[in-house]
């Protein structure tokens, strides 16, 4: 099994039940969440690395650090988030027209509701992690532009839930928001991708690293140890 395999509807369960577990700190993800995190990450101004996201997923903090069973658990779940992760990536820069979150629904009154918070939440955690490539967006002048990040918002910040509580309207608009999430995020992803496409030419153009210099990622290690190990993840 490659890290470019796409996972099986059975691994997207088994991944779903490793983060639902009480085990993991306070802060971890759920699927859902994990997919608005990981759809931000890919269509994001910048390439993050791992080392940089993965303590993202599982809640991870100096006071609670992540802890699994053994280390073939651990390479288990990593195997399945990175599969993950890299599937998330290929199908969102491959130009697609069209996107379709994964949500949790519920029914209520016979009718099937899309529960978009924890995608949005997830979703708002990958802008977090770079907060200063994101603010061109946030703060961009043109309205549509703007508009791109209203979903994610409204249904991902406390700002946002501030909103949601005081105004029965928005409320009352929801299914309509939840269907606009899969077009903004087309259209952030074509917001970023001159940029994306520019960082991408320059990494071609630079020197290529050996496998004894220090790995580009900034993470201290060696390449063969690092970004360049098919074992390893900084």
């Amino acid at each position: 099994m490659t890290l470019h395999a796409p996972l099986t509807d059975a691994e997207y369960g088994e991944l779903e039940d490793f983060l639902l577990s009480e085990d993991l700190p306070e802060g971890h993800m759920d699927i859902a969440m994990l997919d608005g995190f990981f759809t931000a990450l890919a269509i994001g101004p910048n390439t993050l690395v791992p080392s940089q996201w993965l303590p993202v997923v599982w809640g991870e903090t100096a006071e609670e650090p992540m802890q699994f069973e053994s280390a073939e658990q651990m390479r288990r779940i990593v195997d399945l988030v990175m599969r993950m992760y890299n599937g998330c990536m290929q199908s969102l820069q491959e130009g697609i027209d069209e996107f379709e979150p994964l949500i949790y629904q519920r029914e209520h009154e016979g009718r099937t509701i899309p529960i978009i918070d924890e995608w949005c939440m997830g979703f708002m955690q990958g802008v977090q992690l770079d907060p200063e490539g994101w603010q061109p967006l946030i703060e961009a002048g043109e309205e549509d532009a703007a508009a791109l990040l209203a979903p994610m918002l409204l249904y991902g910040t406390e700002a946002g839930w501030d909103r949601l509580k005081n105004d029965p309207e928005l409320e009352a608009r929801h299914q309509q928001i939840a269907e606009i999430i899969g077009p903004c995020v087309i259209g952030i992803r074509d917001y970023w991708l001159p940029r994306r496409k520019a960082a991408a030419t320059f990494r071609r153009e630079a020197p290529k690293v050996g496998r004894n210099d220090p790995c580009p990622c900034g993470s201290g290690k060696k390449y063969k140890k690092c970004c360049g190990s098919a074992e390893r993840l900084h």
